[in-house]
C-alpha cells in the first residue's frame, strides 16, 4: 500500500470549517467528523481502498465571477509545532484541475475522493504526496504505529489558479491519544488479599484519566461466582451517566442500595473518539467491603481521616506519607478552603478546577484541636 497516498487522506482530512478567501473565487473545508476525534489512525485514510474512508469533511470550491480557471492546484502542508519553525512533516500537491465558469459552487466529500467518485469537475487525482526528508524519526513513528502521534499540529492549505495564490491561515490539530486510566480510590486492586472496609452506603469514586468521558459501574460481588468474568457478565447494581469529572458518588437514588457486610467491585470505563469509530479503555478492577459503622470499632473521625489520607496521597504521591507521619495523632474535625468549611466531595469539586494543569502546593496547614 502506498504510504505517501495514505498521508494525503490525514492531511486533508485535520481541517476544520476553515476557508481560502479571494475577491474572485474562495474555497472552504466543512468539519463533517474529524473536530471530534482524540486519536487519528492512518488506515482509516486511505484513499486507495474504495469505501475505506470515514466521513470527515467536504470540500467547497465557490466561483463568484464566473469565470473559467484552468491548471489550478491544490497544496497542503502538516507541521508539528509551529508553522515556519516546526517540522515539516508532509506535503500534498494535487494535479491540476479545471474551476468551471458555469457553475457557481460546488463541494466534494472524502469519500468521494476515496471512492473516486465522479463529480461535476470529474476525478481530483493526486500528483505528489509524501513525508518530507526532514521528517525523521516522527515520519518512523507514524509508520511504525500507523497513527499520528500526540502533540500539535498545524495545517497550512494552499490554491494556485491562473490568476494568482491563495493561502490559508494555519489550523491547530492536538491530538491527544488519551490512554492514561487509574482507579484511586475507594479499595484495593481485587483478589489482591488484602481488605479495604468502607463506612459509608454513598461512596466517592475517584480515578484519574485523560479522555474526558467515563463511566462507573459497580458490581456485587457474590459467593458463586469463581471468576472475574462471572462478576462481569453479571446485572451491575449501579452504571452511571457519561461523566466529564475524575471523580463521582454513588447516588442516593436511582441505584441498588448498597448492602453492609457485602463485597463490591468496581470499574470505570474511558470512552475515546478515534477516527474508526468509538474506541473503550476499561480500568482494572477495585473491591471493597461494606460495613456497617455501628458494629465497627472505627468512630467517624475515623473514617473522615481515612478519606483525607487519600485525598494526600493523590495530591503529593510519595510526599503524602511523610506529612501523614507528622499527623498522626491529629483529630480530624473540619475541611477549610479559602475559608469555607467543606465536606470530602466539595473538596474533589474545589481539586477539579485544577484539572490538567501544573500546580504546587508550597503551603499545607493542618491544624490540631489537641
Amino acid at each position: 500500500m502506498n504510504k505517501k497516498i495514505k498521508l494525503f487522506t490525514i492531511i486533508l482530512s485535520l481541517f476544520s470549517i476553515h476557508g481560502l478567501y479571494a475577491q474572485d473565487i474562495s474555497v472552504q473545508l466543512i468539519d463533517t467528523g474529524i473536530g471530534q476525534f482524540q486519536q487519528i489512525i492512518v488506515s482509516d485514510f486511505d484513499f486507495l481502498e474504495a469505501g475505506g474512508a470515514e466521513d470527515l469533511f467536504k470540500i467547497r470550491i465557490t466561483n463568484n465571477t464566473g469565470n473559467i480557471y484552468n491548471n489550478s492546484v491544490l497544496r497542503f502542508e502538516l507541521w508539528q509545532g509551529q508553522v515556519g519553525s516546526g517540522t515539516l512533516l508532509a506535503r500534498i500537491v494535487s494535479e491540476p484541475f479545471t474551476i468551471p465558469g458555469e457553475i457557481n459552487s460546488w463541494e466534494i466529500a472524502n469519500t468521494d475522493l476515496a471512492n473516486k467518485t465522479p463529480t461535476d469537475l470529474g476525478v481530483i487525482k493526486i500528483f505528489d504526496s509524501g513525508f518530507e526528508d526532514n521528517a525523521g524519526n516522527l515520519r518512523d513513528e507514524i509508520v511504525a504505529t500507523s497513527q499520528i502521534p500526540t502533540g500539535l499540529y498545524n495545517l497550512t492549505g494552499t490554491l494556485t489558479t491562473n490568476s494568482g495564490t491563495i493561502d490559508t491561515a494555519p489550523i491547530p490539530i492536538i491530538i491527544t491519544n488519551p490512554t492514561l486510566l487509574n482507579l484511586v480510590t475507594p479499595g484495593m486492586l481485587i483478589n489482591s488479599g488484602f481488605k479495604y472496609e468502607i463506612y459509608t452506603e454513598n461512596p466517592l469514586f475517584q480515578w484519574n484519566g485523560n479522555s474526558g468521558e467515563y463511566q462507573i459501574v459497580v458490581f456485587k460481588k457474590r459467593n458463586d461466582f469463581d471468576t472475574i468474568d462471572d462478576i462481569l457478565n453479571s446485572v451491575p447494581v449501579w452504571e452511571s451517566e457519561h461523566l466529564n469529572t475524575l471523580f463521582a458518588q454513588y447516588p442516593v437514588g436511582g441505584a441498588v442500595p448498597l448492602e453492609y457486610g457485602s463485597d463490591y467491585v468496581w470499574q470505570v470505563l474511558s470512552f475515546i473518539n478515534t477516527s474508526s469509530g468509538e474506541n473503550i479503555i476499561r480500568s482494572e478492577l477495585f473491591e471493597f467491603t461494606l460495613v456497617d459503622p455501628a458494629q465497627s470499632n472505627i468512630n467517624q473521625m475515623a473514617m473522615a481521616r481515612q478519606e483525607l489520607e487519600q485525598i494526600l496521597r493523590q495530591l503529593l504521591g510519595d510526599k503524602a506519607e511523610t506529612i501523614l507521619r507528622q499527623i498522626d495523632d491529629f483529630k480530624l474535625t473540619t475541611i477549610r478552603v479559602n475559608g469555607a468549611t467543606l465536606s470530602i466531595p466539595e473538596l474533589y469539586q474545589v481539586l477539579e478546577k485544577y484539572r490538567d494543569q501544573n500546580y504546587e502546593i508550597y503551603d499545607l496547614l493542618l491544624r490540631s484541636s489537641n
